[in-house]
């Protein structure tokens, strides 16, 4: 058995995880053994009397008649004990096979649920298709789609892992209570639903009562309508009581439809009772029902108190946020200001740097330039230096040849 899909037909169905109550397991004293009996001191001689109270850690008193009483009442005390010990085991062994048979039920339930709802799939492959697209988050935020009260199991369970739809719109498919309870749960886990509409239904308590419980908890659902749906009668109003709880401690809604939903005297009061400990719901249509003026007082002058208090917060929010506008604009001028004077004292450094850069190029051109000029200088005193020697060693070479000329003649 997958212990997920458990776990999930049970949230759904609104099981506990208690399979069977204890309370239900009862033990009459007529199903006790009639043989097991306390034991007969008085059948007991002497000395088994002292061997059984010295068994004990239990002291003779010297007389036969008082050890025996003192002894009956210990054999009493005992058979009351081991009575009370089988009837816990005999108890606890019950309430074993009844959890079994508890669990066995459970899952022929889930297996009878899962069953049903495959083959309403089954027969119709665009629903199927819808709630596939609706799990991989492939749909629009808002949603209308014509689901029966089987298949629109399935689609609660899609939901639970949709993080995409805001607005699903159910009204007016004749869907009954089941169905109702299963829609409702989807706002346990579901985080970013903000609108559901289940107007013209068969809708009743329990769906009622299932919508009060996630409401405790749910923290994104801003408008409900159940338009239209026998969520209370005079004899069953467990479910409007639930869902009174839910809107006293619920923070997020703000619009409830509760038009002909067959509220009556005494709900109307349990209705207003839950409205007047909420501070964020706004709007409930509560017209068509069977509800005392006193109490349809109650409720108006608590959403008008809740409205007042809205529309303050909303010109206080606006005003903080066009002086936040302001602030920012205030903010952003300066951070513009400081930034132009940034990128201008960047500007003005890099023109520096680069002035000073070019000096720095012009110098070492003019150091190079004057490098070059007396190497050049250098180059050409030695050259003519050279010509000179040149010249001078081919005049004294002249000379001496002359010299040589005359000496011979």
């Amino acid at each position: 058995m997958n212990l997920q899909l458990m776990r999930e037909f049970e949230e759904f169905e609104g099981l506990g995880a208690q399979v069977v109550d204890d309370a239900t397991i009862t033990m009459e004293n007529e199903d006790d053994d009639p043989s097991f009996r306390p034991a007969q001191a008085s059948l007991l001689t002497s000395n088994d009397i002292y061997y059984e109270l010295d068994k004990r850690s239990l002291k003779t008193t010297g007389f036969p008649d008082t050890d025996r009483e003192i002894l009956q009442r210990v054999f009493d005390e005992e058979f009351k004990a081991d009575l009370e010990d089988m009837r816990a085991r005999r108890k606890e062994k019950q309430r074993k096979a009844a959890q079994q048979l508890g669990l066995q039920r459970r899952r022929m339930l889930m297996e009878k649920t899962l069953q049903e709802e495959q083959d309403e799939l089954a027969k119709n492959h665009q629903i199927g298709l819808m709630i596939e697209h609706i799990k991989d988050n492939a749909t629009t935020t808002s949603l209308r789609i014509e689901v029966n009260s089987v298949s629109a199991r399935s689609l609660a369970k899609a939901m639970w892992v949709n993080d995409t739809i805001t607005c699903l719109d159910l009204s007016s498919i004749d869907l009954n209570d089941h169905a109702g309870c299963y829609l409702a749960r989807i706002l346990k886990h579901n985080r970013t639903l903000k609108k559901i509409e289940l107007d013209n239904n068969k809708l009743g308590s329990k769906a009622c009562q299932a919508f009060g419980e996630s409401l405790m908890t749910n923290t994104s659902l801003q408008y409900l309508s159940l338009d239209s749906n026998q969520i209370a009668t005079y004899q069953d109003m467990n479910g409007l009581k639930a869902l009174a709880d839910g809107i006293r401690i619920n923070t997020t809604l703000t619009s409830l439809n509760l038009w002909r939903c067959g509220i009556n005297v005494g709900g109307g009061g349990i209705l207003a009772s839950g409205i007047e400990d909420n501070d964020t719901l706004l709007f409930c249509d509560i017209g068509h029902n069977n509800i005392e003026m006193a109490d349809v007082k109650r409720i108006v002058e608590k959403l008008d108190e809740n409205l007042a208090a809205y529309e303050k917060a909303e010109r206080q929010r606006r005003r903080d946020a066009v002086e936040d506008g302001k602030k920012k604009a205030q903010q952003e001028s300066v951070l513009e200001e400081q930034a132009k004077q940034e990128e201008l004292s960047k500007w003005l450094e890099e023109r520096r740097s680069q002035r000073a850069e070019d000096r720095r190029s012009a110098e070492q051109m003019r150091i190079l330039h004057m490098q070059e000029e007396m190497e050049e200088k250098k180059r050409q005193d030695d050259l003519r230096r050279a010509e000179e020697k040149k010249a001078a060693e081919e005049a004294a070479a002249k000379k001496a040849k002359k010299k040589d000329k005359k000496g011979k003649k």
